[in-house]
């Protein structure tokens, strides 16, 4: 037999929507726990219980505030606002109780340093940072109303889609006074001697869904449409102009701003833009595999986070007859290359600075010296706020991601799969003798490879036994496959991260037939 001729491949990120056999030979076709960065495929990062126990019954939402030396962490539950510093944790529900309210209708904000609140159902609220005190209604805000979402821009608060006394405004906003530094807005009704006031977005289709700050100035999303405010002082204090009037957004906390760019997830596709002009970042790659798998019924669920540390991009949904967030594609802000990642059925996912409990204290770590990659009585430094807590509101915990190897003390299960790779024009038939890869990992640890071959287009692939490659140790594993066109898998349940950089296939030309 012929001496096999090595081929090198590198793939960098996923492609779902388009036929196997017609994507590009530098992309997966499908991966799981998957992320991607600095030209790598790396196996994600675990998570592990944090603040832990947390109290009341579900946690819905969390917002993170920083109070000189202290990190605090607000979270809420369907009726009830607590706080954590990561080791104590205080009941601060408002005196009077809460509306009883479903996961994905939390929306806050901070302004001044101060945390402001929103369920929908409520007048909304804030907290002076005193864990002595209950939560307050905002001062001056007109009794028996509420809205949407609260957002802060400059100096004022916006509340997005009011319900005045009963009358529901979808089209309308209200914002506040402006505040004195240090302090929250003491005025919502607009008169002489302050610069609060409203505005009605009526003339596009739809409710106003949520809003975020794009550099300076603020935008506001309804269903389907977006308008950019300016702040001009003066007698209209904000003035308006559309944006885009055929994207908007579907649900609340579905923008994060990065980088200048607002990053959105709009229901039916993910796009950035930076208040001039909007692209998909998932076209021809994901868009109809992300927006067809999402639960009809739970896409108020859905929410968006970054990692800024990692260039990573969140989107968060309940896949098919999920009752919670169980799937984030990862998107890297840099390359927009796409990676999944499984969530363990969430309510929110949050972005801030998860400082180290009693809980990772040295005498209360259990982990082994050799295996353990955790940090005791720390955190990990980075000069961003870069941690993500997850909500998770059936097991009642708050999850740090990302501090740990493991899910919750479990192996990760990862792969990333490269369907109907064509070989030698697609036309020669090939025999695949090895596989070496060019993996980076715990020394010890194991990576099954599995090859598979195809003769023509939409053929189903014959796979080949799983082969252990063991990092640290194997150069390659051995196989006998062949095709026209060949497919590679990669798939490790393993206690610590991998990275794959690259791999090489021994090939045999078998010529036509």
């Amino acid at each position: 037999m012929k001496s096999p001729v090595y081929q090198e491949f590198q793939h960098w990120g996923t492609v779902a929507d388009i036929p196997p056999e017609e994507v590009s030979p530098e992309r997966w076709t499908s991966v799981q726990n998957i992320a991607f960065k600095e030209q790598s495929t790396e196996r994600a990062k675990g998570y592990e219980a944090w603040a832990d126990p947390v109290l009341g019954s579900g946690p819905f939402f969390a917002i993170n505030v920083i109070a000189e030396a202290e990190a605090y962490w607000v979270y809420c539950t369907a009726d009830h606002v607590y706080v954590t510093d990561g080791t104590h944790h205080y009941d601060i529900t408002p005196a009077a109780g809460l509306q009883v309210v479903n996961a994905g209708e939390w929306t806050g904000c901070i302004l001044n340093g101060v945390p402001v609140l929103s369920n929908g159902a409520d007048e909304p609220f804030y907290w002076n940072l005193d864990t002595a005190a209950r939560c307050a209604i905002l001062p001056g805000w007109p009794a028996g109303s509420f809205c949407k979402a609260i957002r802060a821009f400059k100096y004022h608060l916006f509340a997005l889609a009011v319900t005045d006394a009963g009358n529901y405004q979808p089209d309308t906003l209200w914002w506040s006074e402006g505040a004195a530094p240090g302090a929250i807005p003491q005025s919502w009704v607009p008169a002489p001697d302050n610069d609060a006031g409203d505005m009605t977005l009526a003339d596009t289709s739809g409710a106003i869904v949520d809003g975020l700050s794009l550099r300076d100035t603020f935008i506001v999303y309804k269903q389907f449409s977006c308008y950019v405010l300016n702040y001009v002082a003066g007698q209209y204090v904000y003035t308006q102009r559309k944006l885009f009037l055929t994207t908007g957004l579907q649900s609340c906390n579905c923008v994060a701003e990065l980088n200048g760019e607002h990053w959105v997830f709009t229901g039916n596709d993910v796009i950035r833009h930076d208040g001039q002009s909007f692209r998909s970042v998932v076209q021809d790659k994901v868009k109809r595999a992300l927006v067809e798998s999402i639960d009809a019924s739970k896409v108020l669920l859905s929410c968006v986070t970054s990692r800024i540390r990692d260039q990573q991009f969140w989107v968060c949904i309940a896949t098919q007859g999920e009752a919670w967030l169980n799937k984030a594609y990862v998107i890297n802000t840099n390359t927009e290359d796409v990676g999944e990642i499984e969530l363990p059925g969430l309510a929110f996912v949050a972005r801030g600075i998860v400082t180290a409990s009693a809980g990772n204290s040295w005498d209360s770590d259990a982990g082994e010296w050799d295996a353990d990659v955790s940090f005791w009585d720390q955190q990990a430094y980075t000069p961003t706020e870069d941690s993500v807590l997850l909500c998770d509101p059936d097991a009642n915990k708050l999850w740090n991601h990302g501090l740990d190897d493991l899910a919750d003390g479990q192996p990760v299960d990862a792969w990333a799969e490269r369907q109907s790779l064509p070989i030698q024009n697609e036309i020669l038939r090939a025999l695949v003798t090895r596989v070496i890869p060019r993996l980076e990992g715990q020394p010890g640890d194991v990576i099954n490879i599995r090859v598979g071959g195809q003769a023509y287009f939409n053929q189903a692939i014959s796979w080949s036994e799983p082969q252990p490659f063991t990092i640290g140790q194997s150069v390659g594993v051995d196989v006998q496959v062949e095709g026209r066109l060949i497919s590679v898998r990669f798939e490790g349940a393993t206690e610590r991260t991998w990275k794959l950089h690259s791999y090489r296939l021994g090939v045999v030309d078998l010529g036509i037939y």
